[in-house]
């Protein structure tokens, strides 16, 4: 396949070859032949002796024609018709188109006089003509047949009277008869050379507007062939500075544009107003840099090739010209036209011969080297025959000078093309060795970091088979110590990488400082010879923005430094905000040094320091590195006593930043029953938080989410919300406490690590303060992975942890499972509750029979009475009722009066009742409640004592809440059984204590007084109604 592809390409790249030849040599060459054959062997009227005859040309009609020949030269004089030229001597002729320096005398280029040209046309001429002038050196004014129809600048007599302008211009008359005059006034004081220097074209109306529009076309087309690459080059090389040759061709490009302006047309002149001398120094200068920059540019992209000598000559001609066309006179630096010339055809050649050696040594470019050769020939033969007065169109030099620049610009790009696909290629190539780098250094750390735990959760069962038992730990302490190390100095090592790689994430956000602060150090203990003592911690809230998890991996990484290298001594911490900036301090010896790291990272892997000391300086480098990485600045403050404090500051969040992060509040975002769509978000204020909806009551679960991010909190309770789950979201530990004053109201804590006030720790330990972890859960949301703040969370009481950021359906998994385990916990209380008052005990039944038979034969309706009272209190005890989470409160005390009446006729006087109900009857309360207790007092409290006692139950309205109290005057309960009730409780006590928790977050309250008697109570808060599960 190579060798039959190998000959095709070289087929094509000659026939492109060829093409190229064609369109860039053989035209212009054959455009070239052309009108030099034209002007040697011109067959056209030419004028002789002043005069032009056109009585028999057809092609005036049709057409334009150049008024080339024999004009008569009146020298010195400035003359406008046949009068005026009738009083001169015979005047000499002059060639048209040339100069007139050799018919001047001694003044030579300078001066002033008048062309003279008769014209005889055909009979019956009439109509509109006009007359194009393009070059007449360098003020002059036209007249035909007497009148003044055109001119560019004003001719005089001496230079103070001569406004030189040389602007082509277009003049239109009307012409009647057969005979025209036409007057030349020409004055020139400010170049070498004089005179009519291109043809002038004389035609009809139509005729001469058509070359003009063609010659203006032409015009701006090679103006903005050169404006067009020119910003491109600049503009490509102010994103590409190392590439050298980029400004030269733009240079290129520039100094062609600025020629261009001003020659033709010459539209510098008109644009810009400029004073005709002005215009020549800048085409002095324009042309100069033209070929300076081309030669510069081709030898700076082929340096090999270029010679030295060459280059310096090239820039010197280039400085010369310049500062003649500054501060020689025009008319001087104008006479060295043939040495310009001979400069500009030396630079080309050098081109060209760079240019050929390119292609003959390197085989890349070749077709593009090889058009910008032929079009850089072209240009050379174009400008040489123009200079030479051969070619008077110069209409291939824009043509050859646009095919070079774009064949240069092809070949910038060509070389751009290959240098970002080699970048891609590479690019490619580094992605595939950085990610098995990245997975290399991720299975490893995993494969090491799987033994480690292994080391660890080994080394935590003591082995008893060897040396005593203290002996066996104080080595297990060591395996454990060395293990975590060493995880931790994995850890470490996949954050030195990422940071490296610059793969590290940091998501910023409004951090509040002190929660971050609080958080970490819960993990560090507060007692002992190696302490912290958090020295300042200012009251009003510090912000920063920055990452949670980062901010608290430095915070814990350098507190651990200092407290490593404390020897016993208390590490002081400290945090202020002064001046926009944030500051934490943290004092210790030798913690000055944490961060002074100088060396290289390549050092990390080469050192002679122990694995501990190494495993410690990586993770200060990390520290370090991630202090950078959010804005921090550190310095390092010597105390007297030897200590050093160590000072990190950040930028304190703006008022803006801060106004943002305080505008979150509280609201609930209840599920909607049809759909599960969140229907509203309300924001309602702590005081009123007490007042529930519904909806709440109806969901299947209530959740209160307590964080002080309100989006993130509130997306949390939006996809919560799906499953049909009421979420009530404080940003708070104070709010959360202040809710969760009624536990029962909520069936999940969702709780952040990190929190303005209070710390998610300690909220945990608050709220387990008042509910066990089955009747409360708390699920804990932390932002780090270190396995001390999971371990420091389960201990404080969290059901689970949940690591942020979180999959959504992980996030859902665990919610479901521990409001699964809530809910279990209230069916198995409600299921306790009911049968352990369904299990009637057997001598409680004997008793009540016997005293109804006995009653029965003394007292009939009296006996029917007790029947119904036990028939009640049987109904009352196997309801299923008893598994709603609550029933009315005439109902229990149904239940209560029938238990008390049946125990009344058995005990006679011995036993009496009070009842002091001041709360209506239909407020709920939880279903055997307060019988239970009245059994209570009457079996171990009155009926333990010989002459009984009295009972008393009581509702009684109080501030916010209701209060039930069972009281009797029995024997009373010794202190230190009381303790073991209250710590323990018997089954009932317990199933009714844990149930009011579970409800509304209170507990039974017992007193007691030895030999006076008992009081237990409890409260139930208002507003809460009877509410039952079952239909």
């Amino acid at each position: 396949m190579l060798g039959r592809e190998e000959p095709h390409a070289m087929n094509n790249y000659w026939l492109k070859l060829c093409v190229s030849f064609i369109f860039i040599i053989l035209l212009p060459a054959c455009w070239i032949a052309s009108e030099l054959h034209g002007v040697l062997t011109e067959q056209k009227p030419l004028a002789s002796g002043g005069v032009m005859d056109l009585r028999q040309e057809k092609t005036l009609s049709e057409g334009e024609i150049r008024l080339n020949g024999e004009w008569l030269l009146y020298e010195g004089q400035l003359l406008t018709s046949d009068r005026e030229a009738s009083s001169q001597p015979p005047p000499p002729t002059l060639t048209v188109p040339g100069v007139w320096n050799g018919t001047m005398g001694l003044q030579g280029g300078l001066g002033t006089a008048t062309y003279r040209l008769r014209v005889l046309l055909p009979e019956g001429t009439e109509g509109i003509y006009g007359i194009h002038t393009t070059n007449i050196r360098t003020a002059n004014t036209i007249y035909v047949n007497g009148k003044e129809v055109g001119g560019s600048g004003r001719p005089g007599f001496q230079r103070a009277d001569t406004l030189s302008g040389n602007m082509p211009y277009v003049s239109y008359f009307q012409l009647e008869g057969d005979e025209v005059e036409i007057y030349v006034q020409v004055a020139n004081y400010s170049y070498a050379t004089g005179g009519i220097i291109s043809p002038i074209w004389f035609g009809t109306q139509e005729a001469i507007a058509r070359s003009r529009e063609i010659n203006l076309f032409e015009y701006w087309m090679t103006a903005g062939g050169f404006l067009i690459p020119a910003v491109f080059l600049l503009l490509f090389f102010r994103l590409r500075r190392r590439e050298a040759p980029l400004p030269q061709l733009g240079g290129f490009c520039v100094s062609c544009l600025i020629f261009v302006l001003t020659h033709g047309e010459k539209a510098a002149l008109a644009l810009l107003s400029l004073h005709y001398e002005e215009v020549l120094r800048i085409q002095l200068i324009s042309s100069a840099f033209v070929y300076y920059f081309l030669a510069r540019y081709v030898v700076l992209l082929y340096p090999r090739f270029g010679i030295r000598l060459l280059n310096r000559l090239v820039l010197l001609v280039t400085m010369a010209l310049t500062l003649a066309g500054i501060g020689l006179p025009t008319s001087l630096f104008s006479q060295w036209e043939a040495l310009l010339l001979v400069c500009s055809f030396l630079s080309i050649a050098y081109v060209i011969y760079v240019l050929v050696r390119a292609i003959l040594t390197q085989g890349a470019h070749t077709l593009a080297l090889a058009v910008s050769i032929q079009s850089v020939m072209v240009m050379l033969a174009v400008y040489l025959l123009s200079g030479f007065g051969q070619l008077e169109n110069q209409t291939f030099l824009p043509y050859a000078i646009l095919v070079f620049s774009a064949s240069q610009a092809y070949l910038i790009v060509e070389r751009f093309a290959e240098l970002f696909r080699h970048a891609e290629r590479m690019s490619e190539r580094l992605l595939r060795l950085d990610e098995q780098k990245d997975e290399f250094m991720l299975n490893t750390s995993y494969e090491i970091r799987e033994p480690l735990h292994g080391i660890v959760n080994l080394a935590q069962v003591p082995d008893r088979r060897e040396g005593s038992r203290s002996e066996t730990e104080d080595r297990l302490d060591l395996i454990q110590g060395i293990a975590r190390r060493l995880s931790y100095l994995v850890d470490d090592l996949i954050d030195f990488n990422l940071l490296n790689s610059g793969e590290a994430k940091y998501e910023a956000r409004i951090v509040n400082v002190q929660s971050v602060v609080r958080t970490v150090l819960d993990i560090y203990p507060s007692e002992g010879n190696s302490r912290w003592v958090m020295e300042k911690l200012p009251e009003n809230t510090l912000l920063l923005f920055a990452d949670e998890r980062r901010l608290g991996q430095i915070v814990h990484n350098l507190i651990a430094y200092a407290m490593s290298h404390a020897r016993d001594r208390v590490v002081r911490l400290a945090l202020q905000e002064e001046a926009g900036q944030v500051t934490f301090f943290v004092r210790a010896p030798g913690i000055g040094k944490a961060l002074d790291i100088e060396r290289e990272e390549s050092e990390f892997y080469a050192t002679d320091e122990t694995a501990a000391e190494s495993a410690e300086r990586v993770r200060l480098s990390v520290t370090k590195r991630l202090i950078e990485l959010g804005g921090g600045t550190w310095q390092t403050v010597e105390s007297d006593d030897g200590d050093e404090t160590l000072c990190i500051s950040w930028p304190a969040a703006s008022e803006a930043e801060a106004r943002i992060a305080g505008q979150a509040t509280s609201g609930w975002m209840p599920a909607d029953e049809a759909g599960g769509e969140v229907r509203a978000y309300a924001a309602p204020s702590v005081q009123s938080a007490d007042v529930e909806d519904e909806t709440e009551r109806g969901a299947q679960g209530s959740i209160l989410i307590v964080d002080d991010d309100r989006l993130g909190a509130m997306a949390m309770g939006q996809l919560l919300s799906d499953a049909r789950i009421s979420c009530r979201i404080v940003e708070s530990g104070a709010e959360a406490l202040a809710l969760l004053t009624d536990v029962g109201r909520f069936d999940l804590v969702i709780v952040d690590l990190v929190m303005p006030d209070i710390s998610g720790m300690e909220l945990v330990r608050r709220i387990r303060e008042h509910a066990m972890l089955s009747e409360l859960p708390v699920l804990l949301l932390s932002e780090g992975r270190r396995q001390e703040e999971s371990l420091v969370g389960f201990r404080a009481g969290a059901n689970d942890i949940l690591v942020k950021p979180y999959e959504v359906a992980e996030l859902k998994a665990r919610v479901g499972t521990l409001l699964q385990l809530r809910s279990s916990v209230k069916n198995l209380v409600r299921t306790e509750t009911a049968f352990l008052q369904a299990q009637i005990k057997p001598h409680f039944l004997f008793n009540a029979i016997n005293t109804i038979m006995t009653v029965c034969r003394l007292e009939p309706p009296r006996a029917e009475e007790l029947l119904l009272q036990l028939s009640r209190y049987l109904r009352g005890s196997f309801d299923f009722g008893n598994l709603a989470q609550s029933v009315p409160l005439r109902s229990e005390l149904e239940l209560v009066r029938s238990y008390l009446a049946i125990e009344s006729a058995r005990f006679e006087d011995r036993l009496q009742v009070e009842y002091d109900i001041e709360s209506k009857e239909w407020i709920g309360v939880p279903p055997l409640s307060i019988q239970p207790l009245v059994e209570n007092a009457v079996r171990h409290g009155i009926m333990r004592k010989p002459q009984g006692g009295t009972i008393r139950v009581r509702v009684m309205d109080g501030e916010g809440v209701w209060q039930v109290a069972v009281e009797d005057d029995g024997v009373g309960i010794p202190p230190d059984r009381l303790a073991e009730i209250s710590a323990t409780g018997g089954v009932g006590l317990a199933n009714i204590s844990r149930r009011l928790r579970l409800m509304y977050g209170e507990q039974l309250q017992i007193e007691s007084w030895p030999g006076e008697g008992t009081r237990v109570s409890f409260i139930i808060p208002k507003g809460v109604e009877y509410e039952s599960d079952f239909d």
